[in-house]
């Protein structure tokens, strides 16, 4: 320090002592310290995040760092705060300074770490610095997280220099320290309305479920264990994720949590609107002077192709669809063209050893929609929806969760699953712009919009499109949504509500930049389109150029937009092999695989009777006849060992059949009552694949049973009744009405009921071939056979496939069980002594669907927040450390 300097502050030193002493004497006087009790700081976290309520007990302290650090850059702590005074808490963190004697001085960098609206947090406790707190939601336990204070680890950070130090900014923003906080959700994946939790220095314990199921999450590596020690069921730990992100998306997405939508929204149209300008001039310059009369038809005349529906009924779905019409009087080499994708990475369905090889479940073909731009293509990718399921998987940022904890970001580590992916694509817009609804698996993260174009998938695995109904809550039938915007096309009609701002763009104005779409045609198949340079009408037009008659815009502008062919070996040692649908997409290939800030889609192959396999049964195509298409096999037979008893089982697979009821010759008829329905007639003859015996009743037992408009022998409350109405086969309990629109109907004995075993399904008699059946909530039929001399062994094996209402294959007559099947040594016959369940082969439909709600369908109502975890149990040394907090 110069001399000067010394002399300046050496005869000044007294005016800057007391104007120091002065400002903090200002500062420390403005509202005057709370009181020096965990009541007066939670009153002052209060008034600084302006909340309605923070109370007591819900303020869980950082490990200290200090006196002079609590003074200068004040503790870290965390809180449960309502916004309303009766609504759902938030979890905060903020920074209090505190005098050297623990008065609190005042809040900074008050964070919301959770904003979830649709959620109550609560039970926030933990142990040094872990904090751990659970969510509740929609009348169950979402999770329970753990927050690390000591912020993110350095395995979880990118790699990079510049990655760290752009999470450092970005982790600021969000909890108000540099470091960030580590979060792991602990996701519980069965229902539970109560969570006991413990936590100590190393692992959290939970309780919960019932019957009880306990979990430890270890600390350390992330593990899930059972209080055996083995790996957990019903629990998985989603630790955060913390992937590098590219430098336009990371400044775009710091710059909006800043300064809002609007600005970005400007800034986009500026710079996409110039970068069309300019390639459209220069490509009249160069001589690619198209114009409208070079067109072969007007676009907005175009007749949309239709593929009849109604051959669905009437033979095997057409695969690949019908060309798709040019605008243009010179089509481009193979445009509107459909191509097989036969790519080596793409794993096939395996069909038996008699059965032809399917064919590709990708089409693709390119298209130029737009009659300004004749450069601008728009890739079209027919996905057979008899080979694939679609599902959805949410971003670890987006959507951005308003219940519950956040997305995985990442496909599946199931093996199952992952043996089966064959494509992943974008999902929609990030939760600021329009916060549209999105549910995955049963879990809702954001609730939905009302009216809002819509993909739902359902309980049987089809996919839907649609809008949303006017209904509260979630239609029962749903499993996993996600909406955004209004449809661009519905019932052939271009944007029927009139929608003008497609995306965040300025009123009036249209971004013309790479967007996409999923659709479904009229006649049910599955369309996903990607278009460079459109703006939303555009998209809208070229969804009915191609046929479709309903579309839902996704994602929008480069690197979110995409569809990825893929095959997964093993994701986390980095064996898997991607490869992008077109060269123009510019998102990362692997996006979707480990860590996707965004939602996406996935396509897996269809696996027939999936859900029926274990270690002990593992179900195989049936010898003989298969319904249409063969390479897709609809009937399928294991066998299953009970303590040497072999048991024979069936399943018939979900919409491949037509069902039939045909009274046996040996039936009672009653004087006067209609004649039985003995025999089946005209084309049905030509369809039967299985026939499957029920016996025919007696005077003593009666059943009933109806193969006309009226009932022959008239149905009694004490029986089971297997009912046919509207093609749907249904298993009724005792007591429950035959529906009037019953085409068919016929009672059998009740073994089980809702897992409840009788004691018919104990009684032992003469030994002879015994039989029973169940229908599966998806509409599959379960058939079990096997020679013994009780029903008690089938009981066994149905209901360990998940059979909870099961009956016996026999009317009375003890005739021996059986299941005739076509093409076999035992074919099935037009008439028997016994009554007979026919199954009839019909083509198979696709699992995509155009989705129309009924309303008066039952949905699935929030509860509201009145459910909450016990307080966390506290060891006497936790107790201690938080005593040492004011």
């Amino acid at each position: 320090m110069s001399n000067s300097v010394r002399a300046f502050l050496g005869g000044r030193a007294w005016a800057i002592a007391v104007a120091a002493s002065l400002g903090a004497l200002v500062r420390l006087a403005g509202s005057g310290p709370p009181a020096r009790t965990p009541a007066g700081v939670a009153e002052m976290l209060r008034d600084a995040a302006e909340l309605s309520k923070v109370a007591a007990s819900d303020v869980f302290w950082e490990p200290p760092a200090g006196h002079l650090g609590a003074l200068l850059a004040g503790r870290g702590v965390l809180f449960l705060g309502r916004p309303e005074p009766d609504g759902a808490r938030d979890v905060y963190h903020a920074r209090v300074r505190l005098a050297p004697d623990g008065t609190p001085l005042a809040v900074a960098g008050v964070r919301n770490l959770t904003q979830t609206s649709h959620s109550d947090e609560t039970t926030l406790g933990g142990r040094g610095a872990r904090a751990v707190f659970g969510s509740v939601a929609y009348g169950r336990v979402q999770s329970v997280s753990v927050l690390d204070l000591g912020g993110i680890r350095a395995d979880n950070k990118p790699p990079g220099t510049v990655d760290r130090a752009l999470l450092a900014v970005t982790a600021f923003q969000d909890t108000g320290t540099p470091r960030g906080i580590d979060r792991t959700d602990v996701m519980l994946d069965l229902v539970a309305r109560r969570v006991d939790v413990e936590v100590d220095e190393r692992t959290m314990k939970l309780e919960f479920g019932s019957p009880k199921r306990e979990v430890t999450y270890h600390f350390d590596d992330g593990a899930m264990t059972t209080g055996g020690g083995m790996r957990a069921y019903g629990a998985r730990a989603v630790a955060r994720s913390y992937a590098p992100k590219p430098l336009i998306l990371w400044a775009v997405d710091t710059v909006r949590a800043e300064v809002g939508p609007a600005p970005i929204a400007w800034l986009e149209n500026k710079v996409f609107g110039a970068r069309d300008l300019i390639k459209r001039t220069g490509y009249e310059i160069l001589g690619g002077h198209t114009t409208r009369a070079e067109l072969a038809r007007n676009p907005q005349t175009l007749p949309a192709p239709a593929l009849d529906a109604s051959a669905l009924e009437r033979e095997a779905v057409e695969w690949p669809p019908e060309p798709i019409a040019s605008l243009w009087k010179e089509p481009q080499a193979g445009e509107g063209t459909w191509k097989p994708v036969t790519l080596p990475l793409l794993r096939r369905f395996t069909p038996g050893p008699d059965q032809k090889r399917p064919p590709a479940y990708f089409y693709t073909t390119t298209i130029r929609p737009d009659s300004k731009r004749p450069y601008a293509e728009a890739q079209v990718i027919a996905i057979d929806m008899r080979q694939l399921e679609l599902r959805m998987q949410a971003g670890y940022e987006d959507p951005k969760p308003t219940a519950g904890p956040p997305g995985e970001g990442r496909l599946p580590h199931d093996p199952d699953v992952v043996g089966r992916v064959v494509a992943t694509f974008n999902g929609a817009f990030k939760t600021t712009h329009g916060e549209y609804g999105m549910m995955v698996d049963g879990r809702v993260l954001v609730p939905p919009v009302r009216g809002a174009a819509s993909v739902v998938v359902d309980r049987a695995g089809n996919a839907g499109l649609g809008n949303w109904p006017n209904v509260d809550g979630v239609p029962d039938e749903i499993v996993s949504f996600r909406q955004n915007l209004d449809p661009l096309i519905e019932d052939g009609k271009i944007n029927p509500t009139g929608r003008y701002i497609w995306g965040w763009e300025l009123e009036g104005q249209g971004v013309m930049t790479q967007r996409t779409a999923l659709c479904v045609t009229p006649s049910e198949q599955l369309y996903y389109v990607w278009a460079e340079e459109t703006d939303g009408p555009t998209l809208a037009q070229t969804l009915r150029q191609i046929g479709c008659s309903y579309g839902v815009h996704l994602d929008m502008n480069p690197k979110h937009c995409g569809f990825v062919y893929t095959r997964l070996e093993d994701v986390r040692a980095g064996r898997y092999m991607t490869e992008l649908a077109h060269p123009g997409m510019k998102i990362l290939p692997d996006k979707y695989l480990r860590n996707s800030a965004k939602d996406f889609f996935y396509l897996v192959l269809r696996k027939p009777a999936s859900r029926l396999e274990s270690d002990r049964v593992s179900f195989r195509p049936a010898p003989g006849g298969q319904p249409d298409p063969s390479w897709f096999p609809g009937v399928f037979t294991a066998t299953n060992d009970l303590g040497g008893l072999r048991v024979d089982l069936f399943r018939f697979e979900p919409g491949r059949f037509d069902w039939r009821i045909r009274a046996g010759t040996r039936e009672p008829t009653l004087l006067g009552a209609p004649p039985h329905n003995l025999e089946l007639g005209g084309d049905d003859t030509r369809r039967v694949l299985g026939a499957i015996g029920l016996g025919h009743t007696t005077e003593a037992t009666r059943y009933g049973i109806k193969t006309n408009r009226d009932a022959s022998l008239p149905p009694r409350d004490t029986y089971a009744t297997l009912s046919l109405d509207g093609g749907r086969l249904t298993l009724l309990p005792p007591g429950k009405q035959l529906a009037q629109s019953a085409e068919e109907a016929v009672q059998l004995p009740l073994l089980t009921e809702n897992g409840k075993a009788f004691e018919s399904a104990r009684e032992r008699g003469a030994r002879r071939r015994r039989g029973g059946l169940c229908v599966t909530a998806d509409g599959g039929v379960l058939l079990a056979e096997l020679e013994h001399d009780s029903p008690a062994p089938l009981v066994t094996a149905l209901s360990a496939l998940g059979c909870a209402t099961i009956v016996e294959l026999d009317r009375g007559s003890k005739h021996p069980a059986f299941v005739h099947l076509a093409g076999t040594e035992t074919p099935p016959l037009g008439r028997y002594e016994g009554s007979t369940l026919y199954a009839l082969g019909r083509p198979m439909k696709t699992t995509a669907f155009r989705w129309r709600h009924d309303a008066a369908a039952p949905s699935t109502k929030p509860t509201g927040f009145d459910i909450s975890l016990e307080r966390l149990k506290r060891s006497e040394a936790l107790r201690a450390s938080q005593r040492t907090a004011p």
